[in-house]
């Protein structure tokens, strides 16, 4: 049985930050996921929400695209 795609991206990602912070101390990596925060909140503002699903949906399916 294959796994679905969003379960690979999520395994990929939990993978990538695995190998990013495996020789972290505790301190190290508290502030590796403050600074990861910053840059999320940061990317947040800048997108503009979305008015309804299916216009969601249809900006997504072009981002993907190209």
């Amino acid at each position: 049985m294959s796994e679905p795609e969003p379960m690979r991206q999520i395994h990929e990602i939990r993978h990538k930050m695995y190998e990013e912070t495996k020789h972290m101390s505790s301190k190290e990596y508290i502030a590796y996921i403050h600074e990861k925060a910053k840059q999320c909140e940061e990317e947040m503002k800048k997108i503009k929400p979305a008015k309804d699903l299916k216009t969601f949906f249809v900006n997504l399916r072009k981002k993907q695209a190209g």
